[in-house]
């Protein structure tokens, strides 16, 4: 038995030196680093409801909210707002959260705007070879290589995240010059293209697609290739002798067919087969997704889309080719619309810690006065309980817990509700004293005859829990409840395991030892009738 002991502690003490390790912030992170909600950082929370066809089937309706969620993902990622919550709840809804994000007006032109994919191929020169930023750069040009394809020329830089984000643009103005933009449309002086281009050439591997002159590309009368004219996207599997390989097949409308094949037929005669002149660019707002070499010269309105993929990134690929508009409209306004200030979320995680710290004193406190040894090894759990269940918190799949203000009110109910099961064996544990048995005894019946009532308490906490969360993604604002339904289930389930384990291995070590037989440390009762 003493051995088995010894050998809990150590398992107790590593996994609370590891979850220690886990919640402290190394960096100066706000409250240990946590993910934190709106009501406690500020920010804008909408809520949309999805407009779908009438007589869409659920399969339809899910690959819908798929697209439009990365669609909206894609927007939000290039304004740089931190950790933003986007999901989609009940089936229907949308649910956008931006912390730090304060202005809700140009929150919602985010989310609601159209999203433009376009499909663009390489600028050549009079010689055939692909045009780069460098050749504008060096030669002063002061007008387009190829004048016969009108449009911005966008340039890429280092590839990130799979994709390859725009450095710069070039475009004319109202005079006919030609000038160099960033992405708002804002112009750029020669010496910061200068220093983009030195930043990007300084990667190790830059990539094929990167500082090349990306032209629209355009069918014979001048249409620009746009995912308006692109009918499906969806992965396809090829198997072959070597295994299983995985592409993106895709279908024009009667239209895009048309103009594809005649832009695919000047990309295949411009140059070989992996030369940068037979990538044909797929932009979506602006940010290059992915550039497939031409393989033929004509393919009927139909084709696919070829590389190292694994089925997760065609599955991702096919849902960023055909969202470049949401899949379907947006009701507006949205169903619920909110804004906090950043200064009333801080307020709130100074009163959230303080009111949590005198809790956890009063209890201990408590524990301490009325349970003696008992309530100090109680007090020692207690600690580990909340390392513990904040380093869960940060684990959590999905980036970890979102603390909402219910949230801190549920781990805070739990801290009380993990002390509760320490209260139910420590009284068991003093009757059984009281009858005359040895400490080993009193400790093992204490714990054996208490955990029905632990268990079944809890069961039922679990039973709330679930249904709080249930409700609470049925209805618009949904984070208070499913954030106090979460962390309150959260709190329970370790508070299990630290009063049956932890404060049952830290009672075992007193047995046998002088202090057992000092029955003032663990009871006021003095052993005398």
């Amino acid at each position: 038995m003493a051995r088995r002991n010894i050998i809990a502690l150590v398992i107790i003490l590593a996994l609370f030196g590891l979850s220690l390790w886990t919640v402290l912030p190394t960096k100066g992170e706000k409250f240990l680093g946590m993910r934190l909600g709106l009501d406690l950082v500020g920010g804008v929370h909408l809520v949309y409801q999805a407009q779908f066809p009438e007589g869409a089937t659920g399969e339809e309706k899910a690959r819908a909210m798929d697209r439009a969620l990365e669609t909206i993902q894609n927007r939000i990622d290039k304004y740089g707002v931190t950790e933003p919550v986007i999901h989609g709840e009940g089936g229907e809804r949308i649910v956008v959260q931006l912390p730090g994000f304060t202005d809700i007006e140009a929150a919602k032109s985010l989310v609601e705007q159209t999203g433009f994919l376009d499909f663009r191929q390489v600028e050549l020169n009079e010689e055939g070879n692909p045009v780069y930023l460098s050749d504008y750069l060096e030669n002063a040009r002061t007008e387009f290589f190829n004048e016969d394809v009108a449009g911005t020329r966008i340039f890429v830089g280092e590839k990130a995240n799979e994709e390859y984000y725009p450095i710069a643009f070039l475009d004319k103005d109202e005079e006919g010059n030609l000038r160099f933009t960033d992405e708002a449309g804002n112009p750029i002086d020669l010496e910061e293209v200068e220093r983009r281009v030195e930043e990007v050439l300084s990667k190790p591997e830059p990539g094929l697609p990167a500082l090349l002159s990306w032209i629209p590309a355009r069918g014979d009368d001048g249409t620009q290739l746009t995912g308006d004219l692109l009918d499906k996207a969806a992965p396809g599997i090829i198997e072959k002798a070597t295994g299983s390989e995985y592409q993106i097949d895709i279908e024009w409308n009667e239209e895009g067919g048309i103009i594809f094949d005649q832009i695919a037929k000047r990309i295949y005669d411009s140059g070989a087969y992996g030369s940068p002149q037979r990538s044909l660019g797929i932009f979506l707002d602006s940010v290059l997704i992915s550039s497939p070499q031409i393989l033929e010269s004509q393919y009927q309105g139909k084709g696919s889309i070829t590389g190292n993929f694994t089925m997760d990134e065609v599955t991702r690929l096919a849902n960023l080719l055909t969202s470049g508009a949401l899949p379907m409209p947006l009701e507006k306004p949205p169903l619920y619309e909110e804004k906090v200030s950043a200064t009333l979320g801080a307020d709130f995680i100074d009163m959230s810690l303080m009111a949590g710290l005198i809790g956890i004193i009063l209890v201990m406190l408590f524990m301490l006065v009325y349970y003696r040894l008992p309530g100090l090894l109680a007090s020692l759990a207690l600690i580990f309980y909340g390392v513990l269940v904040l380093a869960v918190f940060k684990l959590w799949p999905g980036g970890g817990v979102t603390l909402t203000l219910a949230g801190l009110g549920g781990f805070v109910l739990s801290i009380g509700m993990a002390v509760d099961a320490n209260v139910l064996i420590f009284e068991r544990m003093k009757e059984e004293l009281r009858i005359g048995r040895t400490l080993g005894a009193a400790i093992e019946a204490g714990f054996n005859r208490a955990w029905t009532a632990i268990r079944d308490s809890n069961v039922t906490t679990f039973i709330v829990c679930g249904v709080l969360y249930w409700l609470g993604s049925s209805i618009v604002a949904s984070a208070p409840v499913m954030g106090f339904a979460l962390t309150l289930f959260i709190g329970v389930a370790v508070s299990m395991f630290t009063a049956i384990v932890v404060t049952r291995t830290l009672l075992r070590l007193f047995v046998g030892t002088r202090l057992a037989k000092r029955r003032s440390l663990f009871t006021v009762y003095s052993g005398k009738k």
